[in-house]
């Protein structure tokens, strides 16, 4: 009995404490609670709240992060396709300011320009505020494509009104031509019934004939190819436009030499009258 007494008691907190340390590891127990190693209190096992809520405050940082970066490059989007329609509107004002002052421009050429410009300035306002209110970096740049794809101010519109312009400047000068070719048929007609040798005459007004006609060929040809081009017909093709502007300097050229043909027919047949 008294060998018993003697015997010392292990208690709960020590048999955790013995067994730690023969371990070589201190326990960390699986229930929620359990006694701390000086048996004074109670410890919570924070392992798997600690390790979610981390978790979940890194996908939250992460989605904020995606969300700050889709909201940046959305307005990026929608600032560069601002500044884009902003440009060709500009630009679609001044060719207003030039079909208006056109003067050689026939009625219905200006009135097709007029209204194609009218139109594409109305459908870029549209498209500006289509665009501002955009949510989504696809849709806006859906938007801003369709700047180009519809539009077509500087690639068909803009050389559009110019190449009308120049041909109907040209087909002006060339009825002025014409009809001065008709005022020396009957001028040498004249001279040659009274005797005169015009032969020489003849052959350049000959020349003047055939400059002024190759000349409002083209501009006529030009002239009606153009006018009714719209944006698709430039995305069907790319090289719808090609050649003109070149085949509009030829006629100018032409009109060039049939004016100095001209001014030699007028002093022969004054060297005419003085005979």
């Amino acid at each position: 009995m008294k060998t018993l007494l003697s015997t010392p008691i292990i208690t709960k907190v020590a048999l955790i404490s013995a067994t730690a340390v023969l371990g070589g590891f201190t326990l960390i127990p699986t229930t929620a609670s359990a006694l701390s190693l000086d048996g004074s209190a109670k410890v919570t096992t924070p392992e798997v709240k600690v390790d979610t809520n981390t978790n979940v405050n890194v996908t939250t940082n992460s989605t904020s992060t995606n969300s700050a970066t889709e909201k940046a490059k959305l307005q990026n989007i929608i600032t560069k396709g601002d500044q884009e329609i902003a440009r060709r509107l500009a630009s679609l004002s001044k060719l207003t300011s030039k079909i208006n002052a056109a003067t050689k421009l026939t009625g219905a050429d200006k009135a097709t320009l007029t209204a194609e410009v009218n139109a594409t300035i109305s459908g870029l306002n549209t498209l500006k505020a289509k665009l501002d209110a955009e949510t989504t970096v696809a849709a806006a740049r859906a938007d801003v494509q369709s700047i180009y794809t519809e539009y077509r101010v500087y690639a068909l519109v803009a050389p559009k009104v110019g190449l009308i312009k120049v041909a109907d400047d040209q087909q002006v000068a060339e009825q002025k031509l014409q009809a001065l070719i008709q005022k020396f048929q009957t001028r040498l007609n004249a001279a040659k019934s009274k005797g005169k040798n015009v032969d020489a005459l003849e052959t350049v007004l000959s020349d003047m004939t055939q400059k002024v006609n190759a000349s409002a060929s083209i501009s006529s040809t030009i002239q009606a190819k153009v006018i009714g081009l719209q944006p698709t017909d430039y995305n069907n093709d790319h090289a719808v436009l090609n050649g003109t502007s070149a085949q509009l300097k030829t006629a100018h050229t032409d009109n060039v030499a049939a004016y100095q043909d001209a001014k030699q027919i007028v002093a022969g047949l004054k060297g005419l009258q003085s005979k």
